[in-house]
């Protein structure tokens, strides 16, 4: 029986093999990506040509003042823009909430039925995932880093604290609880899903981080884990799905982390 099963998996057709690829809708992704990068920038165009000729033509302002100004000008309309951006995709995220409210668990990776509870929630998880994806890459990079914060918050289902500094690390998109005066050095990473396998099931469970925290770089926080107040993680240290420390310990290394003595120095 297992033999003949073999076989006929192995002489499925190209059609048949095909069904099982994964395959997300990329017309409709780069539609999202377009429209949400065009109307911030209508909305920026309209205020400078406003600025243009009612401010500058209305007071007669000079060449050289203007020239002087131009430079304030397109950074405070950069800054405008971001903030647009983070308002629009997060408008349109929450009309997706409403069709399919953000749940955690354990789900079943349906792709290609649509229609179904899990399906739609497949869809509008993907949907989520992609359209914050430009605001977070273009606000890290902007010269206003902590908006990134604003578009976490906004946009996905997160609870960021005050003074939560990402230094070129890779945030997760949602359900992160990240408390105050919290660290996190380059190439830390938070990851708040798990796919189990391509065509199996994925897991999507809240983080949830303690106040004063550190993250070194290579650091890794899977869905489902906690740490404490105080905590520091060490470089290279995985804290895996559903990660626990121990009570009372606060610095942790290695793969999976465990707690380690750190001497003080005077």
């Amino acid at each position: 029986m297992e033999a003949d099963k073999k076989e006929k998996d192995e002489n499925l057709s190209f059609e048949e093999k095909l069904k099982k690829t994964v395959e997300l809708p990329a017309l409709d992704f780069f539609k999202i990506n377009f429209i949400s990068f065009l109307v911030p920038l209508y909305v920026c165009l309209g205020i400078f040509l406003l600025f243009e000729y009612s401010f500058i033509n209305l007071f007669s302002i000079p060449p050289i003042i203007h020239l002087f100004i131009l430079p304030i000008v397109f950074l405070t309309l950069y800054y405008i823009y971001l903030i647009v951006l983070i308002e629009f995709t997060a408008l349109w995220a929450r009309s997706w909430n409403k069709k399919s409210p953000p749940k955690q668990g354990v789900f079943r990776r349906v792709l290609d039925d649509v229609n179904s509870d899990e399906g739609k929630l497949m869809k509008y998880y993907h949907k989520r995932g992609f359209i914050i994806k430009f605001p977070i890459w273009l606000t890290s990079k902007s010269p206003f880093p902590w908006l990134i914060n604003r578009t976490l918050r906004r946009i996905s289902h997160n609870k960021i604290g005050n003074n939560v500094i990402y230094n070129d690390a890779y945030v997760g998109l949602e359900f992160t609880d990240i408390g105050d005066n919290s660290f996190f050095y380059p190439n830390s990473s938070l990851s708040s899903h798990a796919v189990n396998t391509i065509f199996g099931k994925i897991t999507m469970l809240e983080i949830k981080i303690g106040e004063n925290n550190t993250f070194y770089p290579g650091t890794l926080m899977g869905c489902g884990a906690l740490s404490t107040d105080n905590n520091v993680i060490y470089p290279n240290t995985v804290l895996h799905k559903n990660w626990r420390g121990k009570p009372g310990k606060l610095y942790y290394q290695g793969s999976p982390g465990r707690p380690i003595d750190v001497e003080e120095k005077s």
